[in-house]
């Protein structure tokens, strides 16, 4: 049986039953949410690893002369930098090393989990919106790393830090712009709509069935 042919099936019989298929739907889905979370905070460590190497990648690739290399310690970053900061650690001269939680722009993969596995579908079509869920959720949290790494440099870590950031093309408003975008509204919005792309007819159908 094809995918249309089961959620047509799917939507008719809710409908015999005289149910809101939607309202079962997300509350499916809100049940799978802790198990989701769980998971998601279980294997951290190899979740971000993706996105550690890309945040690398970037800075590094793009600006040597500030960023050295991104390290991984558990699902944490430590971005180290040239930039050396005015005071002594230990009777040395130290550069400046940031510490950067990528976790909190990476929710949205449980909240992805949780509507996959709620939808009506076949198992190998679930792994494989779940694998490309994985891969929107690593450029979001991408994108919130790096935009937090520029934010701290800019803003929080001193004059010697901010001097670095002048001597680069990108400007406080770009700054605050990218970081903002990806703190407040990519990880939530982002997996949401690559969930309903990915299942546009099992929507549409439903759709159609409560107008009908």
């Amino acid at each position: 049986m094809s995918d249309k042919e089961q959620r047509e099936q799917d939507t008719a019989e809710h409908d015999e039953q005289g149910k809101n298929p939607v309202k079962e739907m997300f509350i499916l889905a809100a049940l799978y949410l802790p198990l989701g979370f769980f998971l998601w905070f279980f294997m951290a460590s190899g979740l971000m690893f993706p996105a550690s190497r890309l945040v690398e990648w970037l800075l590094t690739g793009f600006w040597p002369d500030i960023f050295e290399k991104v390290v991984q310690l558990g699902f944490r970053f430590e971005v180290q930098t040239s930039v050396i900061l005015p005071q002594q650690v230990d009777g040395r001269t130290a550069a400046l090393n940031l510490d950067i939680n990528p976790m909190i722009y990476a929710w949205g993969l449980a909240l992805l989990f949780g509507l996959a596995m709620a939808t009506p579908t076949r198992g190998m079509r679930r792994v494989v919106q779940l694998l490309i869920g994985f891969a929107v959720v690593t450029l979001v949290t991408t994108w919130g790393v790096f935009w937090e790494v520029w934010r701290d440099m800019a803003f929080l870590m001193g004059p010697q830090a901010a001097a670095a950031v002048q001597s680069t093309s990108l400007s406080a408003t770009t700054i605050a712009l990218g970081y903002q975008l990806g703190y407040l509204m990519f990880p939530g919005v982002i997996p949401i709509a690559a969930w309903i792309l990915m299942n546009r007819p099992f929507i549409e159908q439903l759709v159609e069935s409560r107008r009908g």
